[in-house]
């Protein structure tokens, strides 16, 4: 990544600010508490960042629950 991208990373409101390990914990907290109202930003989130079936299983996803999501996960 180049200088100019990470400066204006760098520089976004904190609160939006979000990495590859802050999303895996993001979605597999939304996923083992079932909030049903969340679905929309769990598959937004997926495929921003291009998460893996593996990536979330290692965070704590049950195995049911990825099957599920198998039409957003790659």
């Amino acid at each position: 990544m180049g200088k100019a991208k990470k400066r204006i990373l760098h520089k976004t409101n904190s609160n939006l600010y979000m990495t590859r390990e802050n999303a895996v914990n993001k979605v597999s907290d939304i996923i083992r508490r079932s909030i049903i109202t969340e679905n929309d930003r769990v598959s937004d989130i997926i495929t921003l960042f291009g998460l893996s079936a593996e990536e979330l299983s290692e965070a704590g996803v049950p195995y049911e629950n990825l099957m599920a999501l198998r039409a957003v996960v790659r």
